[in-house]
């Protein structure tokens, strides 16, 4: 369990051959502490003392761990003064020849109580300091509230958790269970892995997180993101295959490999469960009816519904061929959700096939539904097919260079979504005219993977490769930053926003832009810094779009007001 630890916890501020100290006659002893420190999350290793049980650590390793955060500060020292001057906001500055002081756990200290002064932002603060060897120390409870962090103490395993500020419309979380990173990279795989954590609104105020690990676990917040009850399902097959919360019922796919290609054999269970998730009922399909021996490989799965049709579009390694491979491919599901039973043709070559399909979408506009993939052979490109399940027009959105089956294509889709009279995809892209060679692994002649933001927009009214249209939102090719792929959310059916995440050497800020229902930017693009970008997918909840990210250990909640 953890508390705040502002009264006890006291921070060591170390500031070398800064100048003559005065002392008072008050010595204590000292011992080197033996609690874990964590910033952000992560363990980092400080020089700390506990004095009359109270931990003391380096303030300029404070200042080295914050900097670049919401927290972060300098410090300097004012000989003329005798003075400590701290200015938050600003950068670290290292020192010119850092500390190396070394303490053993074995031996006592003494502190003796310091006259130097200490200033924040100029202000003189009321702090009491000790001196070891030439050092100054301070406590941390008087700099509360004047360097802005936040603490946290867990008395079991004694450790000591510093937080850099939150920002503003940001939240950080309790959590029930363990979590595991989400954050987004501005590594781009070859292809896409199934979603394993989502956010539900709950359409009362709150909200759920379903993740997939070991099990499934749901963890619901209220509108304050105070964490107020979870729930685990164990999985029913070995693989976790996605998730969808529907009008009336959620829906999880679960599956299990084939390698030994039994006809007879289960290789996906989609499953239903009621909105508290309890289990209702499912659908099984087998080997020999989907030529599947491995389910959901290398593409990232996406569920929807109209009426009492779902539909789960995904992918699947299928049975052994002519040439002697296991070829990879979408698989396209239809349930029908009043019988749960399968209604469309699971062959090895469905209507709307493509092969390799490194990424896949489903949505649906009235009773039709309409799917998106990304192909790096037939079709090599992004390929849009709408249709009911027995045919489909086929739209190439994107026409990607290179040779038949070359994994690498310089591409990811990040959302697809519709407005009133058009279809989006988000997607990136490098400059396919720098590649000198498209191969398996690796784009030959690029020098750096950077790619550019992009939409490619299909007019519902013309469903034909040449009517598409290919906008920029945002240039990276040749820049010094990378961006993530991006993320689309729709907020009406002509107002949407793109997000994405800059990385130079570390996750930089966050940029968004409004666009409307023909993927024209409506705005300049903002930015906002400390946000970080994740797996999860945005959603709407209230007047405002929402995302959570784990990382480190803990989970921020993310919002950006629509008003």
């Amino acid at each position: 369990m953890k508390r705040i630890f502002s009264v006890l916890l006291i921070v060591l501020l170390v500031i070398p051959a800064l100048g003559t100290t005065t002392f008072a006659s008050n010595t204590v002893k000292a011992k080197v502490t033996e609690s874990s420190t964590y910033f952000d999350g992560e363990q980092k290793d400080l020089n700390g003392f506990n004095i009359s049980n109270n931990n003391y650590f380096r303030l300029r390793d404070l200042a080295e761990y914050f900097s670049g955060t919401t927290s972060q500060f300098d410090i300097t020292w004012n000989k003329a003064n005798n003075a400590i001057e701290i200015i938050t906001g600003q950068a670290y500055t290292p020192e010119k020849k850092a500390s190396s002081n070394y303490y053993s756990s074995n031996r006592n200290y003494s502190a003796t109580l310091s006259t130097s002064k200490v200033l924040v932002d100029g202000q003189l603060q009321s702090i009491t300091a000790y001196n070891i060897d030439e050092n100054n120390y301070v406590q941390l409870r008087d700099l509360a509230g004047k360097i802005p962090f936040d603490i946290e103490y867990d008395v079991q395993s004694d450790r000591i958790s510093l937080f850099s500020k939150i920002p503003d419309h940001a939240y950080r979380v309790k959590t029930a269970v363990g979590t595991e990173s989400n954050a987004v990279s501005s590594y781009f795989p070859r292809w896409k892995s199934t979603v394993t954590s989502y956010l539900v609104n709950n359409n009362d105020g709150t909200v759920s997180v379903l993740e997939a690990n070991k099990e499934v676990t749901i963890e619901s917040y209220n509108e304050k993101f105070e964490l107020t009850g979870n729930k685990s399902i164990p999985f029913e097959l070995p693989i976790f295959g996605g998730f969808y919360s529907g009008e009336k019922y959620n829906y999880i796919a679960f599956g299990q490999e084939n390698r030994e290609e039994n006809d007879n054999k289960e290789v996906i269970r989609i499953v239903r469960y009621d909105k508290s998730f309890n289990r209702v009922d499912s659908v099984s399909i087998k080997g020999g009816e989907s030529y599947t021996v491995s389910p959901f490989d290398s593409g990232s799965g996406s569920m929807a519904e109209a009426g009492d049709t779902l539909v789960f579009h995904t992918s699947r390694t299928r049975y052994t061929t002519e040439d002697k491979l296991n070829h990879q491919s979408q698989l396209t599901i239809i349930v029908n959700t009043q019988t749960m039973t399968v209604t469309n043709d699971l062959g090895r070559f469905q209507k709307n096939h493509v092969s390799h399909s490194f990424d896949q979408y489903v949505l649906f506009d009235g009773a039709t539904h309409v799917l998106v993939d990304h192909g790096d052979a037939y079709p090599r490109s992004i390929v849009l097919n709408k249709g009911d399940g027995t045919s489909y027009n086929e739209v190439d959105l994107f026409n990607i260079p290179g040779k038949i089956g070359a994994n690498a294509t310089g591409v990811s889709i990040g959302g697809f979504e519709m407005s009133s009279a058009n279809y989006i995809v988000a997607m990136n892209t490098i400059d396919h005219s720098l590649v000198k060679e498209y191969t398996s692994y690796e784009m030959v002649g690029l020098e750096k993977d950077q790619r550019d933001i992009v939409l490619s927009v299909l007019p519902k009214a013309n469903l034909s490769s040449t009517s598409v249209n290919h906008i920029t939102l945002a240039k990276y090719v040749s820049a010094n930053q990378i961006a993530s792929i991006p993320k689309l959310v729709k907020i009406t059916d002509d107002k949407l926003m793109v997000l994405w995440q800059e990385f130079d050497k570390e996750p930089g800020d966050l940029k968004y832009v409004l666009i409307n229902g023909e993927g024209t930017a409506t705005g300049d693009i903002q930015t906002i810094k400390n946000f970080a970008l994740s797996e999860c997918s945005p959603i709407i909840s209230g007047n405002k779009i929402v995302w959570y990210t784990n990382n480190n250990g803990y989970r921020v909640f993310y919002s950006i007001p629509l008003n």
